[in-house]
């Protein structure tokens, strides 16, 4: 890995579209762009990109479903296989899904390592189901 300005090696927009005092989108740099990454293939229903229509993953469509111990191993499996599929720099180690059925959420974590790296990393967010 070859590192470019002050020890930046991946550089994107941050995912929740911060803007500096300039105006200008923050980016998000090293592993806070790979948190980024993540947190964009989560949030990206699959068949939404229209050139790109297998990015993304099906969480959206399943949080309605019955989160029984079925559900739960499906889908811990399907979103680590949609994460290292389109972010080649990922290795996941865990997924804990923490279903909320009453309130159509899904608290997801993940453990994580950055190929090439041995800090393993963190990863926690909530899904709310969309009707």
């Amino acid at each position: 890995m070859s590192t470019t300005k002050a020890g930046i090696i991946w550089s994107d927009i941050d995912h929740r579209f911060i803007k500096d005092a300039q105006g200008t989108l923050k980016t998000a740099e090293n592993a806070a762009s790979v948190v980024s990454s993540i947190d964009n293939i989560l949030r990206t229903r699959k068949g939404e990109r229209v050139f790109l229509p297998e990015f993304g993953s099906d969480l959206a469509s399943i949080i309605f479903e019955p989160m029984n111990a079925t559900t739960i191993k499906f889908l811990s499996r399907s979103l680590k296989d949609d994460i290292e599929r389109w972010d080649d720099r990922v290795l996941i180690s865990t997924v804990d899904i923490y279903p909320d059925p009453d309130n159509s959420f899904i608290s997801i974590t993940m453990m994580f390592r950055i190929k090439g790296l041995a800090d393993i990393l963190k990863f926690e967010t909530v899904i709310k189901g969309e009707a």
